[in-house]
């Protein structure tokens, strides 16, 4: 979500990335399409709806040492609807783009969130693979 020159952005309660800055986001459920579940979400994790989310990214997240394999579709939206809410997900915050590197963030997210921001307009594909949650030791645009 992307408003003013400023992201929504939340300070993850749990792992992975605890305590680490990420886009609001999850896991799909059973049957939806990646455009459904960007705005259930969002939704449950903030209490805005995104009517017009916009596919930016697909990137494939591997980390072998807990293991996990994610595909993630990474959104972008620019207008909603409602009142931001907290939940036990974590603290949101709206914060400048400008600033967005002073905030800790999963590596992988800091590599490809300049090209979800405003004024990047192609649609991207990734790989990222760690051997630990916080060393990548592969990273790949396609």
């Amino acid at each position: 979500m992307v408003q003013d020159g400023q992201a929504l952005m939340l300070r993850r309660n749990r792992p992975p990335h605890q305590g680490r800055w990420t886009a609001p986001g999850g896991k799909l459920e059973h049957g939806e399409s990646p455009q459904q579940g960007i705005v259930r979400e969002m939704v449950e994790e903030t209490g805005l709806l995104i009517p017009n989310p916009v596919l930016r990214g697909v990137v494939t997240v591997v980390d072998v040492a807990v293991p996990v394999h994610w595909l993630l579709f990474i959104f972008r939206a620019e207008e909603f609807q409602g009142n931001l809410i907290q939940t036990e997900e974590g603290e949101l915050r709206w914060i400048s783009v400008d600033c967005l590197a002073e905030y800790p963030m999963p590596y992988s997210d800091v590599v490809y969130l300049p090209r979800v921001l405003p004024g990047n307009g192609s649609l991207f594909h990734a790989k990222f693979v760690y051997d630990t949650p916080d060393r990548c030791i592969e990273e790949v645009f396609y």
